[in-house]
């Protein structure tokens, strides 16, 4: 088996595991408590069968569809439909789940596609040959979409309600049932079933996505900043991250300081509320180089400085190679002479799916059959990888006189 496989099991396996390592963080809540709070078995996985719904709801009412979410809440739907959550079930992800077992595919989708519902259909797609084709799919093909976070055994959950606050049990005469009303929604404890790992499968001593903890680290966490407040401003659904250029800018501040013999680039981590890069995934480079007088650069007085985690499969085991990212309100800094140059540039490089494209994708458009649906799945996943690298802070700086 591949390394890249390998990686690609362990991550699944480890998501099972968190959802329950976290389950009580999120939802037990004191003896004699009369706080709303979440069921405690919200997040554990698998998760349970809907089962029939209520055979007084309408048709619409029972439906697991974001689409029928949409009838009544069609911004957050739009907002939705933008997000890397909608993509979730992506070509890269089913290139490859489609080649596992049953159970190890089930795993997976604990993240991306969670509800019993999905797994079904996806078993079914295969079943009939079809795992590669969207409209064969059926639910699976939403990814992680509304019901996966509101929705358990036919029951609605939500945030307390915008203009008051209330939390606990609606008036259950309305649309299926009312909604249960719960701060457990606000909390980040609330993402870490998928978005941190357990210790028990760190890689010297820190988890492959360890972003919960980070935080809970971080002088965010002090103030009560929440994921959900970066990553869900005024409650829309839009989870940006490092694929986003506006997100990523907005949690970094980039400063520059011309000497008469160098110029410095520093770029820190003054917004971000986890380490960034947070997962192993992204790849992030400082960049500088002198220019000629046609503003063309000059390749001999290029400096870099690269911001990742890399790890590797190695002797039967991972190993860390470096860890350069940066952690809430730390700094990196560049530096390249002037030399007889009077223009340098400097500018950062943000390679979202630096990882997956390197060290997965590449490596499984060679090994699968040649004009088979998984290879045409990965090789459109990997040019989707090679089409998110985007750069910021793009200066051009004079020497002094």
């Amino acid at each position: 088996m591949s390394r890249n496989l390998i990686i690609i099991l362990i991550t699944c396996s480890v998501i099972l595991i968190a959802a329950t390592f976290f389950t009580d963080r999120t939802s037990s809540a004191a003896p004699g408590s009369e706080i709303a709070k979440l069921p405690e078995n919200h997040w554990s996985q698998p998760l349970k069968s809907q089962g029939p719904p209520p055979q007084e709801w309408s048709e619409l009412e029972q439906s697991l569809h974001p689409e029928s979410c949409a009838q009544c809440h069609e911004e957050k739907y739009n907002e939705w439909k933008t997000s890397l959550h909608a993509q979730a079930f992506s070509p890269g992800f089913v290139g490859q789940i489609m080649t596992y077992t049953t159970e190890r595919a089930n795993n997976c989708m604990e993240c991306h596609a969670p509800l019993a519902e999905q797994k079904q259909d996806f078993e079914a797609a295969g079943k009939q040959g079809e795992f590669h084709i969207p409209t064969a799919q059926g639910l699976a093909a939403v990814g992680n979409s509304c019901a996966g976070c509101h929705i358990r055994e036919n029951k609605r959950f939500g945030p307390p309600k915008r203009d008051s606050g209330a939390t606990g049990q609606s008036d259950t005469d309305n649309p299926h049932g009312g909604v249960f009303r719960t701060v457990d929604f606000e909390k980040s404890d609330f993402c870490a079933s998928c978005h941190q790992f357990p210790q028990e499968y760190a890689i010297n001593g820190k988890p492959l996505e360890n972003t919960v903890f980070e935080w809970q680290a971080s002088p965010q966490a002090a103030q009560g900043i929440s994921c959900q407040n970066c990553h869900m401003p005024d409650r829309k659904h839009l989870w940006r991250g490092i694929h986003d250029p506006d997100m990523v800018k907005s949690g970094l501040t980039a400063e520059y300081d011309v000497k008469t013999n160098k110029a410095r680039f520093t770029l820190t981590n003054t917004g971000v509320g986890h380490a960034f890069p947070s997962y192993i995934t992204p790849k992030v480079i400082m960049q500088a180089v002198a220019l000629d007088q046609q503003g063309q650069p000059k390749p001999e007085t290029a400096r870099s400085y690269i911001i990742n985690r890399e790890v590797g499969y190695a002797g039967g085991r991972w190993l860390e190679y470096s860890d350069t990212r940066l952690l809430p309100d730390e700094s990196a800094t560049l530096e390249i002479d002037w030399g007889d140059n009077d223009r340098i540039r400097m500018w950062l490089e943000i390679y979202p799916d630096e990882y997956y494209e390197k060290e997965v994708y590449t490596d499984l458009v060679k090994e699968y059959s040649p004009g088979s649906p998984e290879q045409a799945l990965i090789q459109k996943a990997l040019d989707a990888a090679q089409a998110s690298n985007f750069i910021l802070f793009d200066t051009t700086l004079e020497k002094p006189e």
